[in-house]
């Protein structure tokens, strides 16, 4: 009976750790994905700069029309 006891507590101890371990790969994971752009999110940020620079233009090629 103690045997079982002390494989059930041993097995409690493995399962905590392991759902350690894992918060601990999901939070490295989160961090990743945070630091690196994927493809469709290089795209996004490129196609806003260009729209951004010539929103850019048009607003100032509008004022120096208007000076």
């Amino acid at each position: 009976m103690e045997k079982l006891d002390e494989i059930a507590l041993e097995i409690k101890s493995l399962e905590k750790r392991y759902s350690r371990y894992l918060k601990e790969k999901e939070r490295v994971r989160k961090r990743q994905q945070d630091v690196h752009f994927t493809p469709k999110d290089k795209e996004i940020l490129i196609e806003t700069f260009v729209i951004a620079n010539i929103v850019e233009n048009l607003v100032s090629k509008a004022i120096s029309r208007l000076i």
